[in-house]
């Protein structure tokens, strides 16, 4: 089969166009698709104006015999929200009809961008033509045709006057019963009537259905909803029950629908899990505070979160964002950070009142102390995040909430700690004889002194302390190359649904592929924690291949939904695997289980594009390529989307004997698809529901090949045979004809199940490393390959201009190149804490999450060796040697640097462990799952969870012991270098002389 690639003219043209990250096309016979992927900064209303332009220049290249091409608007997030499929003990017909009213109600709905149906049957009035009974009465389809359209009519006769009246003329002849369609004449041979029912047989019956549906084996119909780009999910899935719930009452009896793949229960469900994480971590802090402060102190500081918080969610409101699951666990990341400027400068207020000074006085002095350090160590964790918002593509679109967000609430934190903490602290702020016998104070009382017995052994054993800090750093890295638990790029979650995509060859029929997804529905009937399973037979189709047309009999899918995660007794990776090994040995198609992708769509973990000229050489490749990856373990879904064309009758008009037979290559078409497709001829219309009366031959004469080679095309009185003027032969040859960037290219694909993506193309690229291609023929690496070298790169780039950023602060606020160095070692020795913790935890090294938390860690790090050098440098100012200095204002800054620390891992503790107390079911009155292990949105952050925490955890100690023993060796090298080099390049005086 020959196919015209007419996508070739608009993609030169659209080549034009900057900002096109990816550009896609499709052709097969009869149509062509162009995707053209963008960058995610440009507008979209500017880019779609653009391409208009561009296929406008394009038509007058093409084909003037094709459609005007459609332009219009794709979107990852035009996938379905939910399903709802209806069942009970009615016809398919009355199932449909429920399921068609739910259709126009849903359509409704604001935000709803399409509802499709599938399975259900559709009433139609067949006109089962008998072909040699047209032969017999010298008949051709299109007199059937003709006779019904202009009988079935009712058309208006004008008016007419009489008296005093005026009477409307109408000509009723719409068919009131199919008898009267029956009795229909045709055509009349010398004075008798030829019928409709003396050529066709006329049934009111039922349309071919093009797909099945079932609900737990059970017939049903079902609707699968789609939202519009940036629709509130929630909402919608809302408005979908409450009219469901109200139309409910109107089904037949025994009539009940069931919701499946619900997206907005997940996304309720992690946002829940977020409250209640912020709820505990705050109540954890607000423990923590009065574990150590006693509770009038650890209130004035605690004061600081709400205070932040509000602030925060005013400015997040005032632009435009909503509380989504990333702005949800920025505030929890951002938790134990609001109350660090607050302890620091409510713990300086106290140590000043205590030492003799006024409430007022002890809070303007104790503020103007430490409020520079403060203020810088604030600044260098936003210039931590500040690069993060640059972050481009659809991943930066996804992740951008969470630097926005973290910058906003740390800057809240910090006005609320310079103007209210002080304020509060004026007025309210009071020594208690009691807090010595806090059990925080107790315990730091203790600390101090084993702290400053430490303290003394490293300064005066600077050498040993840094080759052991060295020895551990490189044997950590060592130990984590041997042991680490690999990488990933996006977290992978344990599935609350699950997919068994079926497809077999192109041109199956639909009760084939049904029989095959029978065999299924058999062998997953006992899958565990599953709680419904809906099956769609035919009309499975790609959610961005438009035009396609139709359904696809030979693509099918069953989508399972388990039990909520705390009613579940099964991990469900082990349930998929379970499922996939029990559907192993089912012939006739390619069965695949899968798993819905969480968070932004970054294509297949595998996805290799072969280029060059020839299909049949790239198929050739791809069958190589295929054949040695295929059992790469975790590998899943491997398939091209090379596509020989469905077997096919080609009938080839010899178009000079039709001319001399008075017929065209329009009228052989015309009769060959009356008599096999049918013709919609009219509509019978019974009340307010209006069905089709399609004309086509009785099955007995269109179902196999001879049928066509008997078939004649009726001209002037005659039957001509099809087999004078046309050959009827079988063909299958290229379906369709795809290019990437112009490119043409045959794309292998495949999915990891049970092994991180990285893992899995890692193992695919080495078993084809060695591999060749003929000259002209290449193969790269793109889908989540390119994606995450892109997110890689950038992250590099982000953590290098944080830390620029961070040195640039830090030599403005101390007028020193050696200090600003000393504090950014403590960035580093967090790196020691980060592989420490993804050891013990058997966590995978995360691109996107390990990697942000590192980020993270290099802004929140050097607050506690700011506030520690400040204060050593005040000392010194006042007098003290450097030695005195440096002991002294660790034990005075001990307090602040545990408590933020502390404070800042406690919030995060119970995210990162998946512990989830449900404070939000408690305030509602429901108990059924006050505490929960392994939450679903603990699997999403833990990651970066774990590099936090551990990150934070070592590089506190570090900031305690190894930062003041670089301070005392590093803080005065410069300038007693260049004192040194003054010195030397100083010239040397003449040497006095005595005069005698």
């Amino acid at each position: 089969m020959k196919i015209s690639n007419w996508s070739l003219p608009i993609e030169n043209k659209l080549k034009e166009i900057s900002k096109i990250k990816k550009m896609t096309s499709t052709s097969r016979e009869g149509f062509s698709n162009i995707v053209a992927e963008f960058e995610s900064d440009i507008d979209i209303d500017e880019a779609v104006r653009k391409v208009r332009e561009k296929v406008d220049q394009a038509k007058p290249d093409m084909p003037d015999d094709i459609e005007d091409p459609i332009v219009q608007e794709i979107n990852f997030e035009n996938i379905p929200i939910m399903l709802v499929s209806i069942t009970g003990q009615q016809s398919l017909v009355r199932l449909k009809k429920i399921a068609e009213n739910l259709q126009d109600e849903f359509k409704q709905i604001p935000g709803v961008l399409d509802v499709n149906i599938s399975g259900g049957l559709e009433r139609e009035v067949k006109v089962n033509l008998n072909p040699a009974r047209l032969q017999y009465y010298k008949l051709g389809v299109n007199d059937v045709i003709d006779a019904i359209k202009q009988e079935n009519t009712t058309i208006p006769g004008g008016s007419v006057e009489s008296g005093n009246l005026k009477y409307t003329v109408r000509i009723p002849g719409e068919f009131s019963s199919i008898d009267e369609l029956k009795n229909v004449v045709v055509k009349t041979v010398n004075g008798y009537p030829i019928y409709v029912r003396d050529l066709a047989d006329v049934v009111f019956g039922y349309e071919e259905q093009t797909s099945y549906s079932r609900l737990d084996k059970k017939s049903s119909v079902t609707l699968s909803i789609q939202k519009r780009s940036g629709e509130n999910i929630i909402r919608i899935a809302d408005e979908v029950k409450n009219i469901l719930e109200k139309e409910k009452d109107k089904f037949p009896a025994k009539t009940s629908y069931v919701i499946l793949a619900d997206q907005s229960k997940e996304i309720r469900s992690t946002v829940n899990d977020l409250e209640n994480n912020i709820i505990t971590g705050l109540l954890l802090v607000i423990l923590v505070l009065y574990f150590f402060m006693g509770a009038r102190n650890g209130l004035l500081v605690g004061i600081a979160i709400p205070l932040s918080m509000l602030i925060s969610f005013i400015v997040i409101s005032m632009m435009g964002y909503t509380l989504n699951m990333v702005v949800l666990f920025s505030l929890i990341l951002a938790l134990g950070m609001l109350v660090d400027n607050a302890i620091v400068i409510v713990e300086n207020i106290y140590r000043h009142h205590q030492e003799g000074s006024g409430l007022m006085k002890a809070a303007r002095d104790a503020t103007d102390e430490v409020g520079m350090a403060v203020f810088a160590s604030t600044v260098t964790t936003l210039f931590a995040f500040a690069p993060m918002i640059l972050w481009p593509g659809i991943i930066g679109e996804f992740m951008k909430y969470l630097p926005i967000t973290l910058i906003i609430t740390l800057s809240s934190s910090l006005f609320v700690a310079y103007v209210f903490n002080p304020v509060l602290s004026s007025s309210f702020l009071k020594l208690n004889e009691k807090t010595s016998l806090l059990p925080g104070d107790r315990l730091l009382q203790k600390l101090i002194v084993h702290y400053e017995k430490s303290l003394r052994w490293t300064l005066n054993h600077r050498k040993t302390t840094l080759w052991l800090t060295f020895a551990g750093y490189i044997g950590i890295y060592i130990v984590y190359g041997l042991f680490n638990n690999g990488v990933e790029f996006f977290p992978d979650l344990e599935p609350s649904q699950a997919w068994i995509k079926v497809d077999a060859p192109i041109g199956t029929r639909l009760e084939t592929s049904d029989k095959i997804l029978r065999q299924i529905e058999k062998r997953i009937l006992d899958t565990p924690d599953m709680e419904h399973f809906v099956t769609e037979v035919g009309g499975v189709t790609d959610a961005f291949d438009f035009g396609g047309g139709g359904g696809s009999p030979h693509k099918s899918q069953i989508t399972i939904d388990f039990l909520e995660q705390y009613e579940r007794k099964h991990n469900t990776f082990k349930t998929l695997e379970k499922v996939r090994g029990e559907l192993t040995d089912i012939p006739g198609a390619r069965i695949d289980v899968t798993k819905p992708q969480e968070g932004p769509p970054t294509g297949s973990a595998v996805e290799i594009q072969i280029k060059g000229e020839d299909f049949r050489v790239l198929e050739e490749i791809s069958n190589r390529i295929q054949r040695l990856i295929r059992n790469v373990p975790g590998l899943t879904k491997l398939k091209d989307n090379y596509e020989k064309g469905r077997p096919e009758l080609n009938i080839r008009i010899n178009r000079e004997k039709a001319a001399l037979l008075g017929l065209n290559t329009a009228m052989v078409a015309s009769t060959i698809r009356t008599a096999v497709n049918g013709t919609k001829a009219s509509e019978y219309r019974m009340g307010q529901d209006e069905y089709d009366i399609t004309v086509r031959f009785s099955k007995d004469f269109r179902k196999s090949y001879s049928d066509l080679l008997n078939l004649t095309i009726f001209y002037e009185g005659e039957h001509i045979p099809l087999a004078n003027v046309a050959h009827v032969g079988f063909s299958s040859g290229l379906s369709t004809i795809n290019h990437v960037d112009g490119d043409r290219v045959v794309t292998i694909t495949a999915d990891a199940f049970g092994r991180s993506s990285a893992e899995v193309l890692s193992d695919v690229k080495h078993r084809l490393t060695n591999f060749t291609t003929p000259e002209g023929y290449s193969l790269t690496y793109a889908g989540q390959n390119t994606e995450q070298a892109e997110a890689s790169a950038f992250l590099m780039r982000a953590f290098l201009i944080a830390i620029l950023l961070i040195f640039f602060v830090l030599v403005t606020q101390f007028n020193s190149v050696s200090l600003p160095f000393v504090i950014m070692i403590s960035v580093l020795l967090s790196f020691f804490g980060v592989f420490f913790g993804l050891l013990v935890t058997f966590s995978p090294f995360g691109i996107i999450m390990t990697g942000i938390g590192i980020i993270s860690l290099a802004g929140v790090v050097v607050n506690n060796a700011i506030v520690l050098i400040d204060y050593i440098q005040r000392l010194r100012a006042k007098g003290l040697d450097k030695m005195q200095a440096i002991i002294q204002s660790g034990k005075t800054r001990l307090r602040p640097v545990i408590l933020t620390a502390v404070t800042t891992i406690l919030g995060l503790i119970p995210l990162t462990a998946g512990i989830n107390i449900d404070f939000i079911g408690l305030f509602k009155g429901d108990f059924s799952k006050f505490i929960q292990f392994g939450a679903e949105s603990s699997q999403w952050w833990s990651n970066m969870g774990v590099a936090v925490i551990f990150g934070l955890l070592f590089a506190t100690a570090f900031t305690l012991i190894i930062v003041p023993v670089l301070y005392y060796i590093l803080s005065d090298a410069v300038e007693t270098a260049i004192e040194k080099i003054k010195m030397k390049l100083k010239p040397k005086s003449a040497p006095v002389t005595e005069e005698g």
